[in-house]
């Protein structure tokens, strides 16, 4: 298992995966300016727990 050093056994494909969608969320929102900040905040936190949820 990949891990990041740290005793919380985080895996880092999938916090690099995690990453990778916040970004492409926040690039394209910027690009189009559809979501504000609150919308945002949902969506990553949507990206998060869907990721938690492929872990159990």
């Amino acid at each position: 298992m990949n891990d990041l050093g740290n005793d919380h056994g985080i895996d880092k494909t999938k916090a690099i995966r995690m990453i990778r969608d916040i970004l492409k969320l926040e690039q394209e929102n910027l690009k189009t300016k559809k979501y504000n900040d609150y919308d945002m905040i949902d969506k990553i936190r949507t990206v998060i727990e869907e990721e938690v949820r492929k872990c159990y």
